[in-house]
C-alpha cells in the first residue's frame, strides 16, 4: 500500500510548495507492520511510523546534501497506519 507523505515544518504541516522551497521531494510507503521513507534533494529531516496501539517508532534523522535517500521505519508490532517524513 502506498501512503502519500505527510510533510511537517516544526507542528506545522508543510504544503508541496513549501517542501519544493526546502529543497526535498518525499514520498512513503506502508505495509502490514513496516514501511519506508524516500526523499530525493537536500535537507534534514526524519520518518516515524505511526503504529496503532502503540507509540509512535522513528528512524535515525538524515542530513541529507543531496541525490535520494530511502529510510525504513522499525517495525510496528501490529500494524502500521501510516509512515510521516517530518522535516527537522
Amino acid at each position: 500500500m502506498l501512503a502519500s507523505a505527510t510533510l511537517l515544518l516544526g507542528a506545522t504541516p508543510a504544503s508541496a510548495g513549501e517542501v519544493g522551497a526546502l529543497a526535498l521531494s518525499c514520498k512513503t510507503s506502508a505495509g502490514s507492520t513496516g514501511g519506508w521513507a524516500e526523499c530525493t534533494g537536500s535537507g534534514k529531516w526524519r520518518a516515524k511510523a505511526v503504529c496503532d496501539f502503540e507509540s509512535d517508532k522513528y528512524a535515525d534523522c538524515v542530513d541529507q546534501k543531496s541525490g535520494t535517500v530511502r529510510v525504513y521505519v522499525p517495525d510496528c508490532t501490529f500494524n502500521i497506519e501510516k509512515v510521516v517524513v517530518e522535516l527537522l
